[in-house]
This record gives structure tokens, sequence and C-alpha cells, in this order.
């Protein structure tokens, strides 16, 4: 992902622009360059940048007026300065620009490459965060709409082994009444997926329309392991990583089984395998 980024190169020396460009270029990037600070600053009023590499001594607009301007249109875009000498003044300077890193323009060709992939893998790194408080905040939003005064949610129940063996659950049984009905019903739970409804031991079940899609592939899947990233893909529909798919998933599996456990605080039917995934075990 890191290796098609959008780079822009911004040096008044010419060699040190081709030289750069073609390190890049070679290590699979795309990149731009800018001869002077006034030439990538109205660069910016029509591209993007996933990074760039500035000089700090340029005449007319410096490194750093280079950085300002780009953070007036991008706060998102990783900066890395070039300089011939340090300086704790610029450096200070630069903190305040949110700068990824200094670099001496003789630094070894293969440290710049290093500094490019670890400034861009950052970028991805806060990119997923901000989609993960997005998606938890949306996911609160959903929870707190369909069960008002739910807001005193307390910590996940103690981890419990899985079965050991799966081949002895129940095998979800899926019965079609009619061209618009579709159930799956496992042990005494029982999931209307056209209607979205859920029943346990003849009692209705209130779930949101996230744990209704979560249980149902729990249920479709009775006795199996299914991963963080396995769930978040079946009942939300889009891609995260482990730790992000955990912190996704954790809260709904929570409040489903606040709602299906006879004692929450010791799940009897919701299983966790820790650090993995959920098993949905019904008698």
């Amino acid at each position: 992902m890191t290796q098609s980024a959008h780079i822009l190169v911004v040096d008044d020396e010419q060699n040190i622009r081709l030289t750069l460009s073609t390190l890049l270029s070679r290590a699979g990037y795309i990149v731009t360059v800018a001869a002077s600070g006034e030439e990538a600053v109205a660069m910016f009023e029509r591209q993007q940048f996933d990074l760039m590499l500035v000089d700090l001594q340029m005449p007319g607009i410096n490194g750093i007026q280079v950085v300002e301007a780009l953070r007036q249109r991008s706060n998102d875009t990783v900066v890395i300065i070039l300089t011939g000498h340090g300086s704790l003044e610029t450096a200070i300077e630069g903190l305040h620009q949110g700068i990824f890193d200094y670099m001496l323009k003789t630094s070894d060709p293969g440290q710049i490459i290093e500094r490019v992939k670890a400034g861009l893998n950052e970028r991805m790194k806060r990119q997923r965060q901000h989609a993960l408080i997005n998606a938890i905040g949306a996911a609160a939003q959903e929870l707190t709409g369909a069960m008002p005064g739910d807001d005193t949610a307390t910590p996940l129940a103690a981890t419990t082994p899985a079965p050991s063996s799966p081949a002895t659950q129940p095998t979800p049984v899926m019965s079609t009444t009619s061209s618009n009905d579709r159930q799956v019903l496992i042990g005494q739970l029982q999931l209307d997926t056209w209607h979205q409804t859920a029943m346990l031991g003849g009692r209705s079940l209130n779930l949101t329309p996230t744990e209704f899609r979560l249980l149902l592939c729990l249920a479709e899947h009775a006795g199996q392991m299914l991963s963080y990233t396995q769930l978040v893909r079946c009942a939300q529909g889009y891609e995260a990583n482990d730790m992000e798919a955990g912190e996704l998933i954790k809260p709904h599996i929570h409040h489903l089984r606040q709602k299906i456990e006879p004692d929450p605080s010791a799940p009897r039917y919701l299983l966790n395998v820790r650090g993995k995934g959920y098993i949905l075990q019904i008698d």
C-alpha cells in the first residue's frame, strides 16, 4: 500500500532532486519534484501528497514556511526535513508543524528509504485509528439509540475456555417457510433472517441490527471459533486488522451477553477464545 504513495521532493539543488527522485522511483513510489518553496506551495493548490521531503534552507520560501503552507491544506501529509546541519531552533519550530523526522542530506540512501517507509506506515496507522474512532462512535450511537439509558456497560467477563470438541455442538438448521422467510435454528435459538428477529428458549430478544447480524454469523458457524476480523467482516461488512476488529466487536459482544446469557458475568453461550475470537455454544 505504501509502495504506490505519492511523494513530493522539494530542493533548490538539482543534483539532490535528481538523486532523491531516482532513489524513490526505484523503490516503487510516485515522485514529483519542486525546485523552490514557491513551486511547492503552488502545487498544494492542485495536488495532494502522502509524504514530502523538503530542504530546510532554500532561497525565498524556506522549508518551514513550505510546511506551514502545507498544513493550511493538509494535516495528513508526512513531512521529512532535509538539512545540511542540525538546528535546535528549527527542530523546535518543526515540532509545532508535526514534522515526522529530520535527516541530513548526507544520509545513506538506505536510511532515507527506511525513514520514508516508517513515515508512511505512521500515516497509515493514524488513518486506521481515525477510522476506528469513527466506527466506534457510529456503533455507540447505534447502541444508544436502540437501548436508551444502557450506558453502564461493565468490562467483559473473564475468559471462558473453548469447548473441547466442536463436533459435539448442534448443527445449525436452515428452514424456509416461504419465499420471504428464512430461519436459522440451533438448540433453543431461533433467528428469523427476513424479519431480523431472534428468540432464545421462547423468549424474544431485543437486538440492534448489528447485534442480530453478529449473532447470525456466530449461529451459522456454531461450535466454531470466528476470529475478530471474520466477525467484523461478516457483521459489519468491512476489513480491519486483528487489533482494530477486536476493539470494534467487543462492545457488541458485551451487549449480546447482557441479552442472551442467564448470567452475563459467567458466559455459557457466547464463549471467548483469548485474543482470537468467539464461539457460540447453544444447548
